[in-house]
């Protein structure tokens, strides 16, 4: 197993969102998209709507970036592929290199990119309609220095709360849907290791969700924030073990 992080290190959900059709490899902007903004809303179950063959979604992040992977997040299966493509002008002919997410599946799909410093980076369905896409980010992938220790700790928690009333009764509110903490314990990283990650937890603090995969590009993946700040401690000279709590986010 390689568990990893896949987290927004460029400003994903800050970047200009332009919807448009992309037939002849080019990009055109035009109003064929519904619900765009859902692409960069940390929400995973509303979708986007009226996503048809050749019609693309565009993030314009100011300036160039370097992602080195692509999440979407579909609540649908289909054969129909996405492809990815980037350029340095809002519209013409794309850079002629591109990544493709085929059999898309529910849940996250990860694709590692050609890494190319570009401003504009377009999502774009080439074979048919994409019916369930809710999530869609860019960013720098974290591998682990080493795998977490075997006591990794998992804490459901319910969503009900407990409400006493006259004669012993007992009635029951639900106050959120049930939800997990994911505790890792990650031991003998060295001082770069340790940087790594303080850069990681100081881009998505305790606000943007993340997502955790137990085994790379494979998963299990989990839609997480942090609980708290990364705990360090340090073990031996410039060797560190740090702690790491998540909560995983159910929509």
């Amino acid at each position: 197993m390689a568990s990893a992080i896949y987290y927004d290190s460029i400003s994903s959900r800050s970047a200009t969102l332009t919807d448009g059709t992309t037939t002849g490899g080019s990009f055109t902007s035009s109003d064929v998209l519904s619900d765009e903004s859902r692409a960069i809303d940390g929400n995973i179950t509303d979708v986007i709507g009226g996503w048809a063959v050749d019609e693309g979604l565009q993030f314009n992040f100011g300036g160039t970036v370097s992602p080195n992977f692509c999440a979407i997040y579909s609540t649908v299966a289909t054969t129909n592929d996405i492809i990815i493509q980037r350029d340095n002008s809002a519209s013409g002919a794309f850079n002629g290199i591109s990544n493709t997410i085929s059999d898309v599946a529910v849940g996250w799909n990860i694709r590692t990119l050609t890494v190319l410093p570009m401003q504009y980076w377009t999502i774009n369905s080439s074979v048919g309609a994409l019916t369930g896409i809710s999530e869609i980010f860019f960013g720098e992938k974290l591998a682990f220095p080493i795998e977490p220790t075997a006591n990794i700790i998992t804490e459901h928690n319910f969503g009900s709360e407990e409400v006493k009333a006259l004669g012993a009764n007992r009635f029951y509110v639900s106050k959120h849907n049930n939800y997990k903490i994911i505790t890792l314990s990650l031991d003998y990283m060295t001082s770069a290791n340790k940087a790594s990650m303080e850069t990681f937890a100081n881009t998505v603090t305790d606000r943007e969700p993340f997502i955790y995969s137990e085994d790379d590009t494979t998963g299990p993946f989990h839609w997480v924030r942090l609980v708290r700040p990364l705990t360090f401690r340090q073990v031996a000279p410039n060797i560190f073990s740090c702690q790491v709590v998540m909560r995983e986010l159910t929509s």
